[in-house]
């Protein structure tokens, strides 16, 4: 019996001309897997010549095999010339034209592994790959995340051929390009990076190729290990890449000369280079009128805000800076805490453990039971630590408030990241009361001027407002009307950063 190391000695060796020396490299190869179909056929008429075809069930679409492949080599081809054999079934008795030759054993591999379908011929050192994938996956429906009123309904899917077919009908450009390679030492993930060739700046392809050259894994299972591996500050928990599942942002942001990053797998698609302001940007922002968006817009920062410093800014108010409270409204506070027999810093840590876990509780859950659960188990959990004099109803509010404001963020990774820094803000608070408040901010402040996404400031287009200007400025808090727009952002090669103009 073969040793692994004879396989991994077969895959390394070309084809030979003799069939059946190619027949047993392959199987020791693919020895115990019962899902490898392997045929060997005789076809040819006059002139026989045995063929092997091999594929793995169900990765393939076999009726389409059958018809296009099996069909014309049994029946098709009965004047097989002596000579050029391969050519002539290669050119005419195979139906498809998603054809390609191999030279190697470890392509023959890596093609019935992909999903294509092999053919062999006795008395060729090549083969013949037919393209027949079809996989098992779900059709594009819905995006469930990242919901908009307005625009496409269509999300992304676990097949990335599936993904870059919803890119490609919003571009129709051929400057549109995309470069696929492998990651993966065993998984062998498909990974494909998208960007328009004349827009997106040259460098910044070439970065993110390397930087996913720059290791060896076993495998990626989904976008998000990319993002981790790739990402240039690993310690920073805001995202710098922006992951989304829909196709038209991922359309828009590369006409603005970003790159879109597909994995195979996942329906994820990361983009690069990202800013803050990217986050706060929803798909349907551009489908709207100026107006509504801009207030939308807002709304959402305010939200953010809210979410890092509510409960902070109450507790260092609350038990340091409490001549700061209108005299009424301090008495009513009294009034609420009134029987609580724990500080105020204590019971805002309860109440925000307690949401993270109805969060966490209802995300596990399936779909119904996760919504019951995070509306009635907030309902009963609120108004059973109020009843028990465990919190007062003042911390009920700021904590409920705190999690509302942070679902207004458009990405939940984004928001995540904000989640995690208020505790930040909330233990400064507690130890140095207002000023310990203002600490934590501007340290946050501090962290994010500090980040660069593929060499983009975070911050922008807030720590460079005049650049260019001022144009980058026109999409951020302030959405200005889609006829002033003219200019694509700092992405974009500077000679093509014109993407509106009237006509003469």
């Amino acid at each position: 019996m073969k040793t692994m190391h004879d396989s991994n000695n077969v895959i390394l060796t070309p084809l030979t001309t003799l069939l059946q020396d190619n027949i047993d490299a392959y199987e020791v190869l693919f020895d115990k897997c019962s899902d490898v179909i392997k045929n060997k056929i005789t076809a040819g008429g006059r002139n026989k010549v045995d063929i092997y075809i091999t594929y793995i069930d169900n990765l393939v679409d076999r009726r389409q095999l059958e018809y296009d492949t099996v069909k014309p080599l049994l029946y098709s081809i009965d004047d097989l010339p002596e000579m050029n054999q391969f050519d002539y079934i290669m050119e005419k008795g195979l139906s498809t034209a998603d054809k390609s030759v191999v030279i190697t054993m470890e392509d023959v591999a890596q093609a019935v592994l992909g999903g294509d379908a092999i053919i062999m011929i006795d008395g060729f050192k090549k083969a013949i790959k037919i393209a027949s994938r079809g996989y098992p996956g779900r059709s594009v429906s819905e995006a469930d995340t990242e919901v908009s009123v307005r625009g496409a309904k269509d999300s992304f899917v676990e097949s990335i051929a599936i993904n870059k077919v919803l890119i490609r009908r919003r571009i129709k450009d051929s400057k549109l390009k995309i470069e696929q390679m492998k990651i993966g030492v065993r998984s062998k993930t498909d990974v494909a990076i998208m960007y328009i060739q004349d827009i997106a700046e040259e460098g910044l392809v070439e970065e993110i190729k390397k930087r996913m050259n720059d290791f060896v894994i076993d495998g990626i299972l989904d976008s998000g290990m990319i993002e981790q591996l790739a990402e240039a500050h690993w310690h920073s928990p805001f995202p710098q890449f922006q992951s989304t599942v829909r196709p038209d942002k991922v359309a828009s942001g590369i006409l603005e000369g970003r790159i879109g990053v597909l994995i195979d797998n996942s329906p994820f698609v990361l983009m690069l280079p990202t800013t803050l302001n990217s986050f706060f940007q929803a798909a349907d922002d551009y489908y709207n009128r100026w107006e509504i968006v801009t207030f939308t817009r807002i709304i959402r920062y305010v939200a953010a805000f809210l979410t890092v410093a509510l409960p902070g800014l109450y507790i260092a108010i609350a038990n340091y800076q409490s001549e700061m409270i209108p005299t009424a409204l301090a008495l009513s506070f009294a009034a609420a805490r009134e029987g609580v027999p724990f500080s105020v810093v204590f019971e805002v840590i309860i109440m925000e453990v307690a949401f993270e876990l109805l969060r966490e509780g209802g995300i596990r859950l399936p779909g119904p039971m996760g919504n019951t659960i995070g509306i009635v188990g907030g309902l009963i959990i609120g108004d059973a630590a109020v009843s028990a004099n465990i919190v007062s109803p003042i911390i009920v509010i700021v904590v409920a408030l705190t999690a509302v404001a942070s679902f207004t963020i458009p990405n939940e990774e984004f928001a995540t990241a904000f989640r995690l820094s208020r505790y930040l803000v909330i233990g400064l608070s507690a130890w140095l009361g207002l000023y310990g408040f203002i600490c934590a901010v501007v340290l946050i402040l501090i962290h994010l001027s500090s980040l660069e996404s593929f060499g983009i400031p975070y911050l922008m287009p807030y720590v460079a407002s005049g650049l260019e200007g001022g144009e980058d400025a026109r999409d951020s808090i302030v959405r200005y009307p889609t006829n002033k727009l003219y200019k694509r952002p700092m992405y974009a090669r500077r000679e093509e950063r014109i993407r509106l103009k009237k006509k003469d």
